[in-house]
């Protein structure tokens, strides 16, 4: 009896060890904005890319099959598609991660012009090398700060994805209500704007969010991670918007064509109205008035 206790023991902290060393770092570095760490997990074959805390991963990817979505977060962002009636012709990315939806998106849509944001060079170097990012002559990174870009720009998006909110450095700049009237207006008439916003428990931070979205968007839909602590918010270019029965029937239609391999319908069938959150006293974000990363750790007054 005593032997196999000690054999068992043995074989757990042989199994901890060889669990502890599946993942190796294969890059860490301090670029001008942040500190980029590149995980790979040997056992799973999985890469990703962490911030320094190591508690968010922006994004990562299959080794053997990089061209697939790994995370929830950026397979979920796919069913704001469903808010539209035909495929999208002009998208724009504020925050490129890793790379992974846009890369997805081009191969599913080669048609389609895409424009990326990003204000990190070395964020970019690092999508390419590591995650196999590649710019061809209809993707394009523009090395720059996403709000300025979207200042700057003149053309107009039938999809906007603002995907530049880390979980331990959210740039405030991008989360106001003067932003999101920014972003509207780079809309076409029937655009769709979506944000994915990280936030394990509720608090003071989405509680704004929500407030400042509403503000922009008199109503938007609102989708919940199952695997991953994360939210979808959909919003539209009008007044109005697509109620839930016809999310469910568009994405039943864009998943029947066969080009996708994630469960669009699984996802439309987790929507709900901004309206379904109780906000208590949360604030509209604005350019002066943003504490996003304070907020984020001060449970919301609605609980």
């Amino acid at each position: 009896m005593f032997l196999k206790i000690i054999i068992a023991a043995v074989f757990l902290l042989t199994s901890a060890k060889t669990a502890v060393s599946a993942e190796k770092v294969i890059l860490e570095k301090n670029s001008l904005y942040q500190y980029i760490q590149v995980i790979e997990d040997t056992v799973k074959k999985e890469r990703y890319v962490r911030n320094q805390k190591k508690e968010y991963t922006q994004g990562g990817i299959y080794v053997n099959a990089p061209d697939k979505l790994l995370f929830e977060f950026t397979q979920m962002g796919f069913v704001s598609l469903a808010f539209m009636d035909r495929d999208p012709k002009d998208a724009l990315f504020v925050g490129l991660g890793a790379g992974a939806m846009p890369k997805y998106f081009t191969v599913r849509y080669p048609d389609a012009a895409i424009d990326i944001a990003e204000i990190d060079s070395d964020m970019a170097a690092v999508a390419q090398k590591y995650f196999y990012f590649r710019e061809n002559e209809r993707m394009r990174v523009h090395v720059e700060d996403g709000r300025i870009f979207v200042k700057k720009t003149r053309k107009k998006y039938d999809w906007i994805i603002l995907d530049a909110y880390q979980n331990d450095s959210i740039p405030f700049h991008l989360t106001t209500i003067e932003f999101l009237k920014e972003v509207k207006s780079r809309l076409k008439e029937n655009g769709v704007v979506v944000a994915n916003i990280t936030s394990s428990y509720r608090n003071k931070f989405f509680d704004s969010m929500i407030m400042t979205y509403k503000k922009a968007f008199p109503h938007f839909a609102v989708f919940k991670g199952k695997k991953s602590a994360n939210f979808i918010f959909v919003a539209a270019a009008g007044n109005k918007i697509k109620d839930k029965d016809s999310v469910e029937a568009r994405a039943r239609k864009i998943q029947s064509g066969g080009k996708f391999d994630i469960d669009l319908e699984d996802f439309a069938s987790r929507y709900e109205l901004s309206e379904a959150y109780e906000l208590g006293s949360a604030k509209i974000l604005t350019d002066d008035f943003a504490p996003v990363n304070l907020y984020q750790h001060q449970k919301s007054s609605s609980q």
